[in-house]
């Protein structure tokens, strides 16, 4: 049985592993991008985040739901301030340009006690999976991104079934 390492170390080298296998499929820019999610609040500030959120990027472009036409108008003149603070924290994967959109801001922090039932994936979906990660030589990575992917995969088909 191989043994496991902690730490630090082994922290590090999963990451490696992860970063090298997205630089493979070529996402690994889009991984980056999508941090936006993670610093929208921070960068833009708590009054803009409650009434504006991002939505989704195509492209390098940012589309952003905005609760009310007035916010959309006063974001519409921010937007290259905003943009320059967003582009700051990303770094070397900037966003070219936002879209605002009139909707309701998804909210930040779901809270919910029930258990989401993940639908089941088809053959087609399961084998695709084990095409990405059948490069991977270590048995427990390989598992590992195996139930990554297969999660996300899972979690995506659910979210478009909501909507």
């Amino acid at each position: 049985m191989a043994k496991r390492s902690s730490g630090k170390k082994s922290l590090s080298t999963a990451r490696n592993i992860i970063e090298g296998l997205f630089s493979q499929l070529g996402i690994a820019d889009k991984i980056e991008q999508h941090r936006v999610w993670l610093i929208w609040k921070e960068c833009v500030g708590p009054q803009i985040a409650a009434q504006a959120s991002p939505l989704r990027i195509r492209d390098n472009i940012l589309e952003v739901r905005v609760s009310h036409p007035v916010w959309m108008q006063q974001l519409q003149l921010l937007k290259p301030r905003l943009l320059e603070r967003l582009n700051a924290e990303l770094g070397d994967t900037p966003l070219k340009d936002m879209f605002f959109r009139r909707g309701k801001p998804a909210q930040q922090e779901i809270k919910t006690t029930e258990k989401i039932i993940l639908p089941e994936l088809d053959a087609s979906e399961l084998q695709e999976i084990d095409q990405l990660v059948a490069a991977i030589n270590d048995d427990e990575t390989r598992q590992a991104m195996r139930d990554f992917f297969t999660r996300q995969r899972q979690l995506d088909n659910a979210r478009d079934k909501l909507s």
